[in-house]
């Protein structure tokens, strides 16, 4: 008796070994990472600062280049360039022209590939977040309503000579300096294939300039540059950015297809 139920006790384990191994060979999961993709984006700008509040829409421009890291993250180089403008009439009574351009590393987080369980890779559209860190460089040039110069982000000699420093060789005519400051871009991306290797893409996007001369203001006392703020100071906020809409096309080299058996 106790020969035959361990008989079916091996049994049973030899049969379940072999539905086990069946599943494993039925049932594949795929994992699929992007090989290395060139972006071109294009698209319009505007400011978010003391001299304009989302009013003027410029042209910007760029170039990138994206990498999978794995299914559900990309990483991707950007070189992004335009000018922005604005006019405040309310207060300062004065416009401005900047003209920049930014190198940045986004980090995209694949929302579709996130949660979507079991995925597989015939989804037309694909929605994705990303954020990143980066440098700007930028020259903003202040006038009045009546066109008469004010100062400038680059210029000694101006009035905000102690807050406006050139920074770094200068770039353009003599004369003419860009000032580098951090930035941080935040975004969101909807993506569509329109076949295999080529994309198109959608991008809302703020980038957060880690400084409050963007516009050519600042948040210190003019009178004393010790003073942050009171009523001889050009700015009421600590940082200014810019919100970017962008419409671009993505090549893909390659993907990767990483093949794995279920459950190993």
């Amino acid at each position: 008796m106790k020969k035959r139920t361990a008989l079916h006790l091996l049994i049973c384990y030899f049969l379940i070994m072999n539905i086990s191994q069946a599943q494993k060979k039925k049932f594949k999961r795929f994992s699929y990472i992007d090989g290395f993709s060139l972006c071109i984006p294009v698209g319009l700008g505007s400011v978010d600062g003391e001299l304009g509040k989302l009013t003027t829409l410029k042209p910007i421009y760029g170039i990138g280049i994206e990498k999978g890291v794995s299914e559900k993250i990309n990483l991707g180089l950007y070189l992004l360039g335009g000018s922005v403008e604005g006019t405040e009439n309310n207060i300062y009574l004065e416009n401005f022209r900047n003209d920049f351009f930014q190198i940045h590393l986004n980090t995209y987080v694949n929302l579709s590939r996130l949660f979507t369980e079991n995925y597989k890779n015939d989804k037309k559209t694909e929605y994705k977040f990303y954020s990143g860190i980066g440098l700007i460089w930028f020259h903003t040039d202040v006038f009045d309503n009546f066109g008469n110069f004010r100062r400038t982000t680059a210029d000694g000699t101006t009035r905000h000579t102690a807050l406006f420093q050139k920074a770094g060789i200068g770039v353009g005519n003599v004369g003419i300096y860009y000032t580098r400051e951090l930035l941080i871009p935040l975004g969101f991306r909807i993506e569509t294939k329109l076949s295999k290797r080529f994309n198109a893409f959608l991008d809302l996007e703020y980038n957060f300039v880690y400084n409050d001369k963007f516009d050519g203001t600042t948040n210190y006392n003019l009178l004393n540059p010790n003073i942050i703020g009171g009523e001889n100071s050009y700015s009421n906020t600590a940082n200014d950015g810019w919100i970017g809409c962008k419409v671009g096309v993505r090549y893909k080299f390659k993907s990767l297809t990483l093949e794995n058996q279920r459950g190993i």
